[in-house]
């Protein structure tokens, strides 16, 4: 409340100010063409001169941070220095990453980063120690499959390096809860056992702790590594890494009393075999909104006549862990890709449940349909919901069709509706149906 308060006055401010000067203002001055401030000149100049000297504008390639030119707040001293990162192509070290001071109206040159490689793959900003200045953790692209990471700690005229490593993946988090952030780094050396390493500023930055992942993996998934909570809000990290062929396996790691652990480790079979999938569409989220990382365990359904060996329908249980790898129960869903949607099904519903779908020619209507079923070969399954994908110019005429009834409203010109059948009573109303629809949003499978 005080923050939308704080919002409601400042656009009123504004709208006031835009309304009084824009009263008192000529002609040639309601339009003329807005003039840069003189913080922007005095960068831009600078940015110039890099320009000048040779360089080009070579922005981070992934993370949050990819723009070529960042303000940021690195000494804690209220104003922000500007990063910016440049190639200078044919030299020895052509990446570089400037960093701009403001000395009042003018900015300042505080120092350069240098280093080999052929892009800058990623920068982060964070607090590691307890001293005002943050640090600077940088991913270098060396070839198309070497990357580098560094961090340093930046100081006028000064770029310590306080760490150097290769990697294939890394993650910054607090996870021993002290307000400041550790690095994470997972490396799979060709000799060796795959292993994340916890650094940490105990007096200087270093390499505190290692605990191994799981011994089947190929490789650790780019960008498969998520921060999140554990039950009992205990942060952790989730690391997901290719597993035998088309499979995924998931470590979970967290640092208590100062030490990294994989808590899903089996210590007998070397490998976190809870979580080992084979229908990887679904990725690790936090489904249910609580605030815990929940994470997905596949179940084939079981199919009234079998036609070939492809499984066509996938339940998903979604599991919370604890600090000692151990998995609850939290609900399970159906999730249909194809049609962007999923739902939650009662569990009273159980294993009795089998599914099929139809598609009616030039795809304005594609549906799938719960059938209760014992398993019996001898005895059809009896349908009791189906759930339609509507699109086209009749599409409100069909959602209101016979018994159907609206499950969510139209949205990119499509409607999802749904029926329920004679075949068997599933416990369900019109409004519980309602709540347990949702739509597959386009960063689901990624997690986020």
């Amino acid at each position: 409340m005080k923050r939308y308060a704080l919002r409601i006055l400042a656009l009123t401010g504004m709208v006031m100010g835009l309304l009084s000067g824009c009263m008192f203002r000529s002609v040639d001055e309601l339009y003329a063409i807005p003039q840069p401030s003189k913080d922007y000149e005095a960068l831009q100049r600078r940015l110039s001169e890099v320009i000048g000297q040779g360089g080009e504008y070579a922005a981070p390639l992934s993370g949050e941070l990819i723009q070529a030119v960042q303000l940021q707040d690195l000494d804690s001293d209220g104003n922000q220095e500007a990063i910016a990162f440049f190639r200078f192509p044919n030299e020895e070290k052509p990446l570089r990453i400037y960093i701009f001071t403001q000395r009042g109206e003018e900015y300042e040159a505080m120092t350069v980063i240098e280093h080999a490689g052929t892009a800058i793959d990623s920068v982060d900003y964070v607090q590691m120690d307890d001293s005002p200045l943050r640090e600077i953790v940088v991913s270098w692209q060396i070839s198309d499959r070497v990357r580098s990471l560094t961090a340093y700690a930046i100081g006028p005229g000064v770029a310590e390096e306080l760490l150097r490593t290769d990697y294939v993946s890394y993650r910054l988090a607090d996870l021993d809860q002290d307000n400041q952030q550790e690095l994470v780094v997972f490396r799979t050396p060709v000799e060796g056992v795959p292993q994340a390493e916890l650094y940490d500023f105990r007096e200087e930055l270093a390499m505190v702790g290692t605990a191994p992942l799981s011994g089947g993996i190929t490789q650790v998934v780019d960008g498969g590594v998520r921060t999140g909570y554990l039950t009992g809000r205990v942060p952790a990290l989730f690391a997901v890494s290719t597993y035998g062929e088309n499979g995924s396996i998931t470590d979970i790691f967290t640092c208590q009393n100062g030490e990294l652990r994989n808590v899903t480790l089996d210590e007998e079979t070397g490998e976190s075999g809870e979580t080992v999938r084979f229908y990887t569409q679904a990725a690790e989220r936090d489904i249910n909104g609580d605030g815990i990382m929940e994470l997905p365990q596949p179940i084939p359904v079981m199919e009234y006549r079998l036609t070939g060996e492809t499984v066509s329908f996938w339940l998903i249980h979604w599991r919370q862990f604890d600090t000692e790898g151990n998995p609850s129960h939290v609900f399970t869903t159906y999730h249909n890709e194809r049609d962007g949607w999923y739902f939650i099904l009662p569990d009273h519903w159980g294993s009795r449940v089998t599914m099929s779908r139809s598609d009616l020619p030039g795809g304005g209507e594609r549906s799938v349909t719960f059938s209760y079923w014992e398993g019996d070969e001898a005895v059809e399954p009896k349908p009791f919901l189906t759930i339609y994908r509507l699109t086209g110019s009749s599409r409100v005429a069909r959602a209101n069709q016979g018994q159907r009834f609206l499950l969510a409203d139209d949205e990119e010109d499509v409607l999802y509706a749904a029926e329920f059948r004679d075949g068997w009573d599933c416990g369900l109303t019109q409004e519980e149906a309602q709540e347990r629809f949702y739509r597959i949003r386009t960063d689901w499978y990624n997690g986020n």
